[in-house]
């Protein structure tokens, strides 16, 4: 499990009540260590693991520790403000970081866990993604720049993977996911519904169980109040 807050957090306790081991990753060992305690408090077994998506040596050290790899998850975000933005109001190092979580840290870890999962000939990686990275929006210029990229990284994977047993799937969440950061948000706003973090988990768990021959490789997520005509 890559990212052990908030949503990370979610999916990992989802795992863990089903008795799961769940490698908790994340640049900060507090958090990491944290995360622990509550899977093995919620019936799984929790490894810590302190790396970095920007250190793809951190990510390989990490992955040569497991012994097999049946799912990662990678739930990262670049972290900073919330909301839309016209493009020529956005600060440059928005980008910067934007491209360094969502394109070149997934990277880093395809390149670090592809070959343990072409080895297996089994396995799942889902990625974690937002509606911008299937749709631009007026106000999310650097945040559909970077997650477009990214979408392109995992649809490749997939393809290149799946007739090695090795299954892709991008996951984008067309909606605000519930969380106290989002509550005023979402009120303000008008915007319905948030997506509730434990139908996450539950939808990269329906990914996790397919059958190779019904494979799903992009599953979008959105709010019951939501246009689900809308282009994808």
């Amino acid at each position: 499990m890559l990212g052990v807050r908030t949503l990370g957090r979610a999916i990992a306790l989802h795992f863990a009540a089903q008795g799961w081991q769940i490698v908790c990753a994340a640049r900060t060992r507090q958090d990491v260590e944290r995360l622990v305690s509550e899977v093995n408090a919620a019936g799984g077994r929790g490894v810590p693991a302190v790396c970095d998506l920007s250190d793809r040596a951190s990510l390989e050290a990490l992955v040569a520790t497991c012994e097999r790899v049946d799912l990662c998850i990678a739930a990262q975000t670049a972290g900073g403000r919330f909301g839309a933005r016209p493009l020529l109001d956005i600060e440059d190092s928005e980008l910067d970081r934007g491209y360094a979580s969502a394109v070149r840290g997934t990277w880093n870890l395809l390149k670090a866990i592809g070959p343990a999962l072409l080895r297996q000939r089994l396995g799942t990686f889902l990625q974690i993604g937002t509606s911008s990275g299937v749709r631009t929006k007026i106000g999310f210029a650097a945040l559909g720049a970077v997650h477009h990229g990214q979408r392109a990284l995992i649809q490749v994977a997939a393809r290149e993977w799946r007739e090695h047993g090795v299954h892709v799937a991008y996951l984008p969440i067309d909606g605000a996911i519930a969380s106290e950061k989002t509550a005023a948000w979402v009120a303000r706003n008008g915007a319905g519904h948030a997506i509730p973090q434990e139908a996450i988990a539950r939808a990269c768990e329906y990914l996790y169980r397919q059958d190779p021959n019904a494979w799903t490789h992009e599953l979008v997520l959105r709010p019951s109040a939501s246009d689900w005509t809308a282009p994808t």
